[in-house]
């Protein structure tokens, strides 16, 4: 798997740990935009699986935490591996 796109799966998992969409500040919230663009066409994802789901996040209708369980579900059900401690760094 190309290192961007792991880079990527990393960054979103590393975002959408915020407790609420608010919390990100404007830098982060951009940052998440393109990483899950970058997942998107990297992964070949569908307008629902990436687009609508972040535009669901941002409009207030799916939890920010409801988004990182299914980009880690779907993250790990394309056998992509990422550093838990990419993941897990502060923002």
């Amino acid at each position: 798997m190309n290192n961007f796109i792991i880079h990527g799966c990393e960054q979103v998992l590393r975002f959408s740990r915020a407790q609420n969409w608010n919390d990100l500040s404007e830098e982060r919230k951009v940052q998440l935009g393109f990483n899950m663009g970058v997942i998107s066409l990297g992964l070949d994802l569908s307008k629902e699986e990436g687009y609508l789901v972040l535009a669901n996040v941002r409009e207030g209708s799916l939890p920010i935490q409801e988004f990182h369980k299914k980009m880690r579900i779907l993250i790990t059900s394309r056998n992509i591996i990422v550093d838990e401690m990419n993941v897990n760094k502060p923002f």
